[in-house]
């Protein structure tokens, strides 16, 4: 055990009497019973259906919940309506359940770190952490994420789901290509809702001295997958189901923040791994269980014409920040699409790469503050996701597909001006 010194004493008591176990799931709470409650039922039937003789536990990060002891009333043993059919299997062992508590919602990073103590103290073999936010997850799902790790010998395991096409921009676009060309990470979802790993992974992971970053913090789920492809861990991929859409007439996520949560964590991590990316040149491949993932065509409301204007005027009210961050021809060839009309603008992917890659090594060199440089691409990603809008309107999945491969081998042909950029000169980091 490496760090179970910052465990509060209540939740060291409380595994004392769990002991070893083979499968561990931790799950965060914020607030509801009504989103929690279910998915621990998921989780005791999926142990219930598919690891009948393991030792198990579950791990609840409580945040000050007004309802943690609702959540922790759910009896063990499914009701009738939903024990496993068939067999009519129940758990040969005690399904343990321990809380750790907090005053207020733990960070991500807390969460994690704190998951990830207790798996080394337990001496778990495999491990999931799963979102209360994905109300789909099932007994099936989170039993692909941990058979991987159990039976097979993965260290991590990603999920793929099934979305409809204009879901998952963000990733597709940027997060994807981007750290499978500089890390040579296959890993599709490299910011998991929720994902499998090794009780080896964790151990290794516990004992790197990155807890204390803003990045794992904020969002911790990329360098542990970045960690696990760059090292002698074997990572996979396995199809869970369809990711949960927003729901409708519910604003959706700050793009701002969303970029500074997980973009910002990619830079980072190309910041402290650079040893690990900068000469390397070979994908590995990520084996993927089940079927890959699913991209439907059903139909999905985006204002084109907003996130046009949102572009164009963003780009105009922040073009001091971006001269300072941008090459000058890349900053040249942005202030041209500025000026075209919404029927003739497409952002080539050539152009959105070199901008990501100059916008990557000022933040490198610390040209400005970085939170502020991350939050200036702002813009820009509604420029290119305006254009995947247009260029996609009727594509199949296949043909998206097909494009985003394209946009990959953009990301790996221009690495060599990362590189240039990167070493271009050195700046005292502000």
């Amino acid at each position: 055990m490496g760090e179970d010194t910052f465990l509060a004493d209540d939740l060291v008591r409380q595994l004392m009497s769990v002991g070893e176990v083979d499968l561990l799931v931790g799950i965060s709470s914020r607030e509801a019973a009504s989103t929690i409650s279910p998915t621990v039922r998921a989780i005791e039937d999926s142990f219930q259906q598919h690891f009948v003789r393991q030792r198990v536990v579950i791990v609840l990060m409580d945040g000050g919940s007004k309802d943690e002891n609702k959540v922790l009333s759910v009896e063990t043993s499914a009701p009738e309506a939903q024990k496993p059919k068939g067999h009519g299997l129940t758990s040969l062992r005690t399904i343990h359940r321990v809380r750790a508590n907090f005053a207020t919602p733990p960070t991500p990073g807390v969460g994690l770190r704190t998951i990830l103590a207790v798996a080394d103290l337990l001496r778990a073999r495999a491990c999931a952490v799963v979102s209360p936010a994905s109300t789909n997850l099932t007994a099936a799902s989170i039993g692909n994420l941990l058979a991987p790790v159990f039976k097979d010998n993965f260290d991590f395991v990603a999920p793929l789901y099934s979305r409809h096409k204009y879901q998952g921009l963000l990733m597709r676009n940027l997060l994807y290509p981007m750290s499978r060309a500089l890390f040579g990470c296959g890993i599709r979802e490299i910011f998991p809702s929720e994902w499998g790993f090794s009780g080896s992974l964790a151990s290794y992971c516990l004992s790197q001295s990155v807890w204390g970053e803003e990045a794992i913090h904020i969002q911790p789920e990329a360098w542990m997958a970045i960690t696990a492809n760059s090292t002698d861990f074997r990572c996979c991929q396995v199809f869970i189901g369809e990711k949960t859409p927003p729901k409708p007439g519910v604003p959706g996520p700050d793009i701002v923040e969303i970029l500074r949560q997980t973009v910002g964590t990619l830079f980072w991590c190309l910041e402290s791994q650079q040893s690990t990316w900068f000469e390397r040149d070979t994908v590995p491949d990520v084996p993927t269980l089940g079927p890959p993932q699913q991209l439907t065509t059903e139909t999905t409301e985006m204002d084109k014409h907003r996130i046009f204007e949102m572009f164009q005027s963003g780009v105009t009210t922040l073009e001091p920040v971006l001269s300072s961050i941008l090459d000058p021809e890349t900053h040249t060839e942005i202030k041209s699409l500025v000026a075209l009309e919404e029927g003739k603008f497409r952002f080539r992917s050539d152009l959105w790469v070199r901008t990501l890659y100059d916008f990557a090594a000022s933040f490198h060199h610390a040209v400005i503050n970085r939170d502020h440089l991350v939050q200036a691409l702002a813009p820009l990603y509604r420029g290119m996701t305006h254009s995947f809008l247009v260029e996609h309107a009727d594509s199949s999945p296949h043909e998206i597909e097909a494009a985003n491969e394209m946009l990959c081998a953009e990301f790996e042909l221009q690495k060599p001006y990362l590189r240039e950029r990167w070493k271009a000169k050195v700046e005292v980091k502000s």
